[in-house]
């Protein structure tokens, strides 16, 4: 049973997973407004498929990246909202 506290039920979240969102999301910004400074080639797999989807795809990669920041600020915004 949880106690009445709270204390049980809320973590802090891993290092690794905050690591790895604030990793993801500054490559993704890179990617999406300095295109041209990537190294994509020394970037292997991951390189690759960022070029090709820069190259063919980029109104979908942009809009792509609004969308993932939208997403974030309302998972903030209820968050805070569910935590008062």
């Amino acid at each position: 049973m949880a106690k009445t506290d709270g204390s049980s039920y809320f973590r802090r979240s891993h290092f690794f997973w905050i690591a790895t969102v604030t990793l993801s999301m500054g490559y993704y910004t890179w990617t999406v407004f300095w295109p041209e400074a990537v190294p994509y080639d020394r970037l292997g797999p991951l390189g690759s498929l960022t070029k090709y989807l820069v190259d063919n795809h980029y109104p979908l990669v942009h809009y792509g990246w609004w969308l993932a920041w939208a997403v974030h600020f309302v998972e903030a915004l209820v968050a805070m909202k569910i935590c008062r």
